[in-house]
């Protein structure tokens, strides 16, 4: 069956709004659609989809410890603030320690530059946040899927915080536009996002202070699995100043982070943070002595207003994101002990410079420095964590090596692939497995109804698997734009499956028009 599109309409935004708690399922949106018809021969039916039981996947490459790889990324500006974008590798020299190091070898955007971008979302999702969740929702499934579209690879994840950090990024999900494989990862996302709602009342992490704790958050966002070499952003986003300590810790108590704290993880992580905060000093501008997040990091600054009036967009964020990644040099080499450098050291120990020669001037502007070894060399591991903080169902784990399956690895009690020798260097490890709970295996999407005054929400008749669900598996509530949500609640996907869907293989859900229903 297809469901009635929702008419095209602009989204006004009060805040996103997020719960790892509450499920909400929603089909595709797309706001550039055009209405079609249900395909249903049945009258009285309004929406009809099959949401399956999801195989998740985590991803492992062996790394090559025999060279230390080291990249940097950079901007040239001239003192109008122009980019060059006409440099060559014989109009530079790279130094690290003192010493020139010969044989790099430089890429610019015109080069077209094929490098993943690491996102990072960092959201606030107190009380305050509540009143507008549904077209959050919507508008960042939105920025997921037009990521896609762009043909830019990117690994997104999810971090929301109030006085404390509610859910840290424990795994990226890739969303990579050359390889179909990851479709179910991005799905993944958007089914974890449509579950999230705000927490209200006793269950509203922002406490009785009017601050919040985006500071933890962000060093919470730091300590993220990145990938080697890939450009990382956080995007943090919030309606109200940080907590901090000394002197303003709030509900956050001990757990108050020192401003500095964030600062030094921040810059460690290589992250850059752009913001959608109110003008705040410690977010746009300094705090104190120090630089504000967004300086310090070299991101960007948006008034959360912004969001609110519908001048800026989570595309918007996209955008600058993407323009930065664009407008880069990168310089790329090998440090190996024949030309006197030490790869064993970490990179803090490491002091590089990129400068220009032949009388050329320009400011250069090094945005990130990193290497595949930061800590310097280390033996080659043979456990490899599954990045979920949900029980996987051990018996459904499969491994598979450079493509090949693996019968030796087995899932061990820390939730760890092992195998019983480190698989060589440059393996491609591949874990598929299930979630134990429901609540996680069922792939979800947004269920939205276009509200045209036809139907009543107590003229709605829910079904799952061909049972008429009951009132408390379900709820209906409006969005902004007057449309009709409806929400699969938790005791529908409990351990008692009473709709049989582990045997079904998933979820079907109906929406009848109770007055035309035959039942």
């Amino acid at each position: 069956m297809i469901q009635k599109s929702i008419p095209s309409r602009r989204l006004s935004w009060m805040g996103l709004v997020c719960t790892a708690l509450l499920l909400v399922a929603c089909a595709p949106v797309s706001f550039e659609s055009k209405p079609i018809e249900s395909s249903s021969n049945d009258p009285s039916e309004l929406y009809s989809s099959f949401f399956k039981m999801g195989v998740s996947q985590s991803n492992f490459l062996q790394p090559q410890l025999e060279a230390n790889e080291t990249q940097i990324a950079f901007q040239a500006l001239l003192s109008n603030g122009n980019h060059i974008t006409d440099l060559k590798a014989s109009d530079l020299m790279l130094m690290e320690n003192g010493k020139a190091v010969p044989g790099f070898q430089l890429k610019s955007n015109l080069q077209k530059i094929d490098q993943t971008v690491d996102i990072v979302f960092v959201v606030d999702i107190t009380g305050s946040m509540e009143p507008t969740i549904e077209s959050a929702k919507l508008r960042l499934i939105n920025f997921i899927n037009k990521s896609r579209a762009s043909g830019r690879h990117t690994r997104m994840c999810l971090v929301t915080f109030g006085d404390y950090t509610v859910k840290k990024c424990d795994r990226f999900y890739d969303n990579n536009p050359k390889d179909p494989a990851t479709e179910v990862q991005v799905k993944e996302l958007i089914s974890e996002i449509s579950k999230l709602r705000a927490l209200v009342g006793i269950n509203d992490p922002g406490g009785i202070d009017l601050n919040e704790n985006p500071l933890g958050a962000l060093i919470d966002a730091s300590k993220s699995p990145w990938q080697d070499k890939a450009e990382r952003f956080a995007i943090l986003i919030t309606d109200d100043g940080f907590l901090f300590a000394p002197g303003n810790e709030g509900g956050a108590g001990r757990k108050a982070p020192r401003y500095q704290a964030a600062l030094d993880a921040i810059a460690n992580s290589q992250m850059k943070v752009f913001a959608a905060t109110p003008s705040y000093p410690g977010y746009n501008r300094k705090f104190g002595a120090l630089p504000g997040v967004v300086e310090a990091s070299m991101g960007e600054w948006f008034n959360f207003a912004g969001l609110i009036n519908g001048t800026i967009t989570l595309d918007t964020i996209l955008n600058r994101i993407l323009d930065r990644v664009q407008s880069q040099y990168l310089v790329q080499y090998k440090i190996e002990e024949t030309g006197g450098f030490d790869p064993t050291l970490p990179l803090d120990k490491r002091t590089i410079q990129v400068l220009l020669k032949d009388g050329r001037t320009a400011t250069i502007v090094i945005q990130s420095l990193q290497s595949n070894l930061p800590n310097g060399r280390q033996a080659y591991p043979k456990t490899f964590k599954i990045g979920s903080d949900r029980a996987v169902l051990r018996s459904s784990v499969r491994t598979f090596v450079n493509g090949v399956k693996s019968d030796s690895a087995i899932m061990n009690e820390a939730g760890e692939i092992e195998f019983p020798s480190p698989p060589a260097a440059g393996s491609k490890i591949e874990a598929f497995y299930e979630y134990e709970e429901l609540t996680d295996s069922v792939l979800l999407a947004p269920i939205v109804l276009n509200n045209d005054g036809s139907v009543s929400e107590s003229n709605l008749i829910v079904m799952f698997n061909d049972q008429v669900a009951s009132s408390d598996d379900y709820e209906i509530v409006k969005t902004l734009e007057g449309f009709l949500s409806i929400r699969v609640s938790e005791r529908a996907l409990s351990k008692d499956d009473r709709y049989g869907i582990r045997s079904n293989g998933g979820l079907e859900v109906r929406i009848l028009n109770r007055m035309l229903a035959k039942l």
